[in-house]
């Protein structure tokens, strides 16, 4: 299974990549894949999740052709 994950503000930074094509695994939720994609000091962050262009809780599942964005806090002034 493959889902498009979308990354913003300072996980395209650590990432290099503005999205990527990534393989899921079954019964993975959108937390799950967050933390295998970012084993790190990433994990920290309060970052809110989305599937298919709507905010969605931690626990959903990512199904295959899913799109996937992890929402950093973004900083400003």
């Amino acid at each position: 299974m493959k889902a498009t994950v979308h990354y913003f503000a300072a996980l395209r930074e650590k990432k290099g990549l503005d999205m990527e094509e990534v393989d899921v695994r079954p019964g993975e939720t959108v937390k799950e894949l967050y933390y295998r994609l970012f084993p790190g000091k990433e994990r920290d962050l309060p970052v809110a999740y989305a599937r298919n262009a709507a905010h969605t809780s931690s626990d959903t599942p990512v199904q295959s052709g899913d799109e996937v964005a992890f929402l950093p806090p973004l900083g400003g002034g």
